[in-house]
């Protein structure tokens, strides 16, 4: 326990060793003695982030403790309060956002923690879509302990855009002390009610997927045969472990099928070929969610 109340507090004074010194002197750091105190009292306390320079303005982070889950998990989230009309990015930003990085490696007591992203919003500006979250954002996260008899320590760095009229770069620093049962909080319940319910089940009949060469890389087409799920219907194909870069996809219907082109280039500039079983898509539309893997040649 001496462990994780030494690591929490030395991320809190890290973080507070970036604010320029003015601020330093007004902005009190996150004493060990309260982190400890919560620990005796068998309490889940959140902590709120430390953020860098006046971004705080902007954008605030911090941890949901949640509650343990019947199968020995965690089931917590991380929060992000914005501005009034500020908005963040979902895990893919699309067009014109900045895809988030999520780093928990400095975490204690932790075997890993599984990102559960609630349906984001569509946003269309100046001719450009993106996929994000206006205000707030509360990411559920499913973590599995090393020793579910001990408490956890959950410290990120995150790296995420935050914008308006335009786009700025936020680093952030956010810890949390878990402990205990905790109880079902009805924010995350409700971001959990928002995540991706599988294509199967909105009667996916079956997905093709086309890849063809181009000058500067390829182009992949995939066909998804289902009904429609509401309006503007758009699908986000993800190659994951890749290493490629993929546009945004271009959408559109035929009949029962909803077709979708993007374009995929090697960083390396080198040839693309891709494994269809491992080909992800999102089909996301203005009140649902779902999600599926793997196509087949078509």
């Amino acid at each position: 326990m001496k462990n994780i109340v030494k690591h929490l507090a030395t991320a809190a004074h890290r973080a507070l060793a970036h604010l320029p010194m003015g601020q330093r002197r007004t902005s009190p750091p996150l004493p060990a003695v309260i982190l400890a105190t919560g620990l005796a009292f068998g309490l889940v306390a959140p902590v709120a982030a430390q953020q860098s320079g006046g971004i705080g303005a902007v954008v605030q982070a911090d941890i949901l403790p949640g509650w343990q889950t019947a199968q020995g998990t965690r089931m917590a989230a991380l929060r992000l309060r914005m501005a009034p009309g500020w908005h963040t990015y979902w895990r893919v930003p699309g067009d014109a956002g900045i895809a988030p990085r999520l780093n928990w490696s400095q975490s204690q007591n932790i075997q890993s923690i599984e990102a559960i992203w609630p349906r984001p919003e569509i946003i269309d500006q100046n001719g450009l879509r993106s996929f994000g979250f206006t205000e707030e954002l509360i990411l559920p996260l499913r973590i599995t302990p090393r020793d579910a008899a001990r408490p956890m320590a959950i410290i990120g760095e995150l790296n995420i855009g935050v914008c308006r009229d335009t786009c700025v770069p936020a680093d952030l620093q956010v810890s949390g002390a878990l402990r205990g049962g905790g109880a079902e909080d009805g924010r995350i319940a409700g971001a959990l009610g928002q995540g991706a319910q599988p294509a199967e089940r909105h009667g996916l009949q079956r997905a093709t997927c086309r890849l063809e060469p181009t000058r500067r890389g390829a182009r992949l087409t995939l066909r998804a045969t289902l009904p429609p799920v509401g309006a503007q219907e758009q699908i986000i194909m993800e190659l994951p472990g890749s290493g490629y870069w993929i546009s945004n996809s271009r959408t559109w219907r035929e009949g029962g099928d909803l077709v979708a082109e993007a374009r995929i280039r090697d960083p390396e500039r080198g040839a693309v070929g891709i494994n269809r079983s491992a080909v992800s898509f999102t089909i996301l539309s203005g009140s649902q969610m779902i999600e599926a893997q793997g196509c087949t040649a078509g």
